[in-house]
């Protein structure tokens, strides 16, 4: 993966790699203030029509034209995961967190949950909660693919977009969603425990237990979102408005981040081989994927970033997938570059 930062710098001109330095001491200060004026979590429950759907609002009063900061989360994922990263998004923007329809603390709605309609429902949520453009999308892993559909739908309402680690339309030329040979190879360990994320994670043993709540709620939901058909149809959807080709966000900032999630699935692998699970074949399949799994990651990063001509990339080699549970600071700086574009170009709404 060090030579996809050469890579970007020669082929995207227009491309800034983030060099962040985060202040700790600052950083610590920010949590203790966040605790002592949160000691719960603000949830609320709205009705969009058909059905409720929970969300929360922190952060400062924004001015005209400021924008709001819209968490998009990945497959399965919800709200109470970014308990570390709305405290600090909050010392400098208006942050929005949302669970999608059948997750978390939100209810089932009518339709199935793809992309398109998951999109759909948080612009009808944002209308239904008073808070009018401009937003930032930032979204993680398969939010992705909702933040593009959103995008799609409403590109004048979004200024820009901080990603993590996102999914993309191709990602099935690369990946199978989901592999019968991870899941073979990871047998009955837990997965948490194997990669170490739960050691990583920046949440407390009380805001983890209420992250796995809210998770479980939503069990059902997260497997239809996982399914393979429903990954067809949701690639196969996004692909089909050619954004990347069309370069659909001009000049509007784009923050991506890649993680070295390879680092995690190398322990999935050897934990899983000292336990002795899964057959020679389906081992012998997931080792060949590691082996071009940085391979495919650059080539989808370099992809991702001709979405706009004004992009800043930072790949994390000791960061695995779920960034924004152990490297919080990283996604608030991603967040953070984009708001300061948005302010550097006045008008925002104008970009």
């Amino acid at each position: 993966m060090q030579k996809l930062k050469h890579t970007v710098k020669d082929t995207l001109a227009c491309a800034t790699l983030l060099r962040a330095e985060y202040h700790v001491a600052t950083l610590e200060m920010t949590y203790r203030s966040f605790d002592e004026q949160h000691q719960t979590r603000n949830l609320k429950m709205i009705s969009i029509g058909t059905h409720r759907l929970s969300f929360s609002i922190s952060g400062p009063e924004r001015a005209p034209n400021e924008p709001l900061v819209v968490v998009i989360p990945g497959s399965g994922d919800v709200a109470s995961s970014y308990t570390a990263v709305e405290p600090i998004v909050a010392q400098f923007a208006r942050i929005f967190l949302y669970d999608r329809s059948g997750l978390g603390n939100s209810e089932r709605g009518p339709g199935r949950p793809l992309a398109v309609t998951s999109a759909r429902e948080l612009h009808k949520l944002l209308e239904v909660t008073k808070q009018p453009p401009p937003f930032i999308l930032a979204a993680h892993s398969y939010g992705g693919l909702i933040a593009r559909e959103f995008y799609h739908l409403y590109s004048d309402e979004v200024v820009g977009m901080a990603f993590c680690d996102t999914a993309t339309e191709r990602h099935l030329e690369f990946f199978q969603v989901p592999d019968p040979n991870i899941a073979a190879v990871l047998g009955n360990l837990k997965m948490a425990l194997v990669t170490g994320l739960r050691v990583d994670a920046k949440l407390s043993r009380d805001e983890w237990r209420q992250r796995a709540i809210d998770i479980a709620r939503g069990d059902e939901t997260a497997q239809a979102e996982a399914n393979e058909d429903a990954v067809k149809e949701v690639c196969r959807s996004l692909g089909e408005k050619k954004q990347v080709d069309r370069q659909a966000m001009g000049n509007k900032p784009l923050s991506l981040i890649t993680c070295n999630s390879a680092r995690e699935y190398e322990r999935i692998y050897a934990a899983g081989i000292e336990a002795g699970n899964g057959t020679g074949a389906q081992q012998i399949s997931f080792r060949k994927l590691l082996d071009r799994w940085d391979s495919f990651t650059e080539e989808l990063s370099l992809y991702q970033m001709r979405l706009s001509s004004n992009t800043q990339y930072l790949y994390l080699p000791d960061c695995g997938h779920n960034i924004h549970l152990t490297r919080p600071e990283a996604v608030a700086e991603g967040i953070r570059w984009v708001v300061s574009q948005t302010k550097g170009n006045g008008d925002a709404s104008r970009l």
